[in-house]
C-alpha cells in the first residue's frame, strides 16, 4: 500500500508540473504583445505605448527573460506560495485569487452536494426496476442534460426566471445573500447531478443482479438490506465517480461565474486570460490542478482501501511482473 501510495503522489507531482508547463507554453505563445495589453490595462488602448515604457514594464515583471528561465522562477517561487504580482494592476496575485476563492468554493461545494443529494436516491430507485417507466424517464433526462454545456443552462434558466417570471432575486449578486447562488449553483449541479445518477444506477443494478444477492434475496433480505448491500459492494466505484465529478465541477464553474457574473475565481481566470496577465492565469490554473489532482489521488488511495486488489494489480512484483 505503501508503494502504491508513492507511486501515486509522485504521478499527481509530474502531472502538476505537466499542467502548468503547457498552460505557461499556450500563454507565452499566444499572439499579441502581454506587455502592449498589460502596459495599456486600465487606460486608453488607442493610445500607443512608447518603446522605452514597454521595455521597462518587461524588464520590471522578467518578461525579457528566456521562457524557460521565467518558468523555472515562477515554479521556485509558486513553492514558496509566491506567484509574483498582476501584470494588469500590480497587485499580489495571492492577494487577487484569496479574494475570489471564496465565492468558487461555496459554488463548487453546494453544486457537489446537490448533485449527490438528488443523483443518488434517483440512481437507486432507477436501478430497482430496470427498463422501468422511472428507468427510461430519468434516463432521458439525464442524457439530456449531460449532453447540455452548462453555459446554455444557465442562459436558458435566466431566459424564463428573468424574462418570462421576472424573478430576479434568484440571480442577483453573490453579495445580496444566499438567494444569489441558486440559480447559479442549480446550473453547475444539473450536468454533475445526471451523471450521479446514472453512474449510481448501473453500479446498483450490477450489485443487484449478482449472485450473492440473488442468494440474500433467497433467504428472504428485505429491499432495505438489498440496497444496503448493493451501496457497499459499490462503494469502490463511488470513490471512483467522486475524482470524476471535481473537474467536471471545477472547470464548469468558470462559465457558470461568467454568465451569472459572480465574482468568483472563474470569473478572475477568464479575465486574466483575455488581459495575458500570466501571473494570475498560472496561479489559478495551479490552484484548479491541485483539486483535482488531490481528489484523483484521494479516491485512488480510498479505491486501494476498499478493494485492495487495485494495488497488487499497479505495483509490480520483485521479479517485474504484475502481482
Amino acid at each position: 500500500m505503501l508503494r502504491f501510495a508513492l507511486r501515486r503522489v509522485a504521478s499527481a507531482v509530474l502531472t502538476l508540473l505537466g499542467v502548468l508547463a503547457l498552460v505557461f507554453g499556450l500563454v507565452t505563445a499566444a499572439p499579441g504583445d502581454a506587455a502592449a495589453l498589460a502596459a495599456r490595462a486600465g487606460g486608453n488602448r488607442a493610445v500607443a505605448v512608447s518603446p522605452e515604457a514597454l521595455a521597462a514594464f518587461r524588464h520590471l515583471y522578467g518578461l525579457d527573460r528566456p521562457v524557460a528561465e521565467r518558468f523555472l522562477t515562477w515554479v521556485w517561487r509558486a513553492v514558496r506560495l509566491d506567484f509574483g504580482r498582476s501584470l494588469v494592476d500590480g497587485q499580489p496575485v495571492t492577494l487577487r485569487v484569496a479574494r475570489a476563492l471564496p465565492t468558487t468554493f461555496a459554488l463548487n461545494l453546494a453544486a457537489l452536494l446537490l448533485a449527490c443529494v438528488i443523483g443518488v436516491p434517483l440512481g437507486v430507485a432507477a436501478a430497482r426496476r430496470p427498463a422501468g417507466r422511472l428507468d427510461r424517464i430519468s434516463g432521458f433526462l439525464c442524457d439530456a442534460l449531460f449532453s447540455t454545456p452548462s453555459f446554455v443552462v444557465g442562459l436558458v434558466l435566466l431566459l424564463v426566471f428573468s424574462g418570462w417570471l421576472r424573478v430576479t432575486p434568484l440571480f442577483a449578486d453573490a453579495e445580496t445573500g444566499l438567494r444569489g447562488f441558486l440559480l447559479p449553483v442549480v446550473t453547475l449541479a444539473l450536468a454533475s447531478l445526471a451523471f450521479v445518477a446514472r453512474f449510481v444506477r448501473v453500479c446498483v443494478a450490477t450489485a443487484l443482479a449478482d449472485p450473492a444477492a440473488l442468494a440474500g434475496r433467497a433467504r428472504g433480505e428485505g429491499p432495505s438490506e438489498e440496497i444496503r448491500r448493493a451501496l457497499r459492494r459499490s462503494s469502490a466505484p463511488f470513490a471512483a465517480m467522486g475524482a470524476a465529478l471535481v473537474p467536471s465541477v471545477v472547470s464548469g464553474s468558470i462559465l457558470v461565474e461568467r454568465v451569472f457574473s459572480l465574482p468568483g475565481a472563474g470569473g478572475l481566470l477568464a479575465e486574466a486570460v483575455f488581459a495575458r496577465d500570466l501571473p494570475t492565469v498560472l496561479a489559478l490554473t495551479l490552484l484548479s490542478a491541485v483539486v483535482v489532482v488531490a481528489a484523483s489521488l484521494a479516491a485512488d488511495l480510498v479505491t486501494a482501501a476498499l478493494d485492495p486488489r487495485t494495488v497488487r494489480e499497479d505495483v509490480p512484483a520483485a521479479g517485474g511482473v504484475a502481482a
